[in-house]
């Protein structure tokens, strides 16, 4: 669990934890429920752990990991197995089991036909998905476009942001958003409004309070629309600085695009804009006061020549239809960053007759 030692060692473990092991190895016995227990084992960004259940198999890396010894283990293998045996639990891993099935919550992972196409090496994926809603956004054939900005913003931003989601919402776009409350919030309820349904991604557990949103009836509202919550993130477990930063990876490799109405330099909105950057994913900003705190990071992504100036909803779709920029880091080898995801090629369209 999160308290125990992760410095322990396999010679450290109890003949009551090899047995715990090898209860757990046995819980694991399809790619699901393995990938659970691994997700479970590993801190959030680990890149060992996809890479070896891709190549072995999930059921069978849980399996060597109980029996003490990865195939052609080296010393850096040594030592991730001997982390991710320090950190299992049975009693977490059955209440995570059971709460994935008592609170009826989904489950995806590479292979699944429900699971996204992400940008990036899957090597940077999660192990596993957890999904609260219609899934099925996911892989829909509309655009995803995140809309994001700043904890605080100003009626400025808040207010371009709101226009932006009912806008694209009703041209058919999935929001795609985080659980921070201020323009993320405000462009998730501007989706609600436009009947449209939403992408909300979290850095904790599904089922736990997100922080440091507590308004738990926006999440209500965005399942009830039809949308969706995702989280990479067990059941119950809360979040963490590494937990979010894996969930602003996730949500810049599940956009379309992404555009930051408002933000500082050090805003979460920002960070998620640069990890799009380096994937590739197109970014738009939408340009503020110089005087302006809040507009600070928006301002230098549109000044390095980052982002694309957004000023009216028009532009974000023109964003969408725009060749991928190539990726500065992390693509998938192969990835022809000038073409679009299966069934998302969208054609610009002629500029808003009113702007933003």
């Amino acid at each position: 669990m999160d308290e125990q030692d992760p410095h322990r060692t396999g010679q450290d473990l109890t003949p009551v934890t090899r047995g715990a092991l090898s209860e757990i190895a046995d819980m694991a016995a399809d790619e699901r429920t393995a990938r659970i227990v691994l997700a479970l084992g590993c801190e959030p960004g680990d890149e060992l752990a996809p890479q070896l259940a891709a190549a072995h198999g999930a059921v069978h890396l849980v399996r060597q990991i109980a029996d003490g010894a990865l195939q052609e283990e080296t010393p850096r293998l040594a030592r991730w197995r001997q982390d991710v045996t320090a950190r299992l639990d049975l009693t977490e891993v059955s209440r995570v089991l059971m709460q994935t099935q008592e609170r009826g919550l989904g489950t995806l992972f590479p292979g699944d036909p429900g699971w996204p196409a992400l940008a990036g090496s899957p090597a940077t994926h999660p192990l596993v998905l957890w999904t609260r809603g219609d899934a099925s956004h996911l892989t829909s054939s509309a655009p995803r476009v995140a809309v994001l900005g700043a904890r605080f913003p100003t009626d400025y931003g808040r207010d371009v942001a709101r226009t932006l989601a009912i806008d694209l919402a009703d041209r058919g776009v999935t929001i795609l958003g985080s659980s921070w409350p201020g323009v993320d919030a405000t462009a998730l309820l501007g989706a609600a409004v436009a009947g449209g349904p939403a992408i909300t991604v979290l850095p904790a557990g599904l089922g736990r309070r997100p922080y440091p949103g507590d308004d738990a009836a926006l999440f209500r509202t965005t399942v009830s629309n039809g949308g969706v919550l995702v989280s990479a993130c067990p059941p119950g477990r809360p979040t963490s600085r590494a937990r979010a930063q894996a969930r602003d990876r996730l949500l810049a490799s599940l956009a379309d695009a992404v555009v930051v109405t408002e933000g500082a330099y050090r805003c979460p909105a920002i960070r998620i804009a640069q990890h799009a950057v380096r994937l590739g994913v197109p970014v738009g900003t939408v340009p503020g006061p110089i005087t302006s705190g809040t507009s600070t990071g928006t301002n230098d992504l549109l000044q390095r020549r980052v982002a694309r100036i957004i000023t009216h909803p028009t532009d974000a779709m023109n964003l969408i239809a725009a060749p991928r920029p190539a990726p500065t880091a992390g693509r998938t080898p192969g990835y022809d960053s000038s073409v679009s995801r299966p069934g998302r090629d969208v054609p610009p369209t002629p500029p808003a007759l009113i702007p933003l």
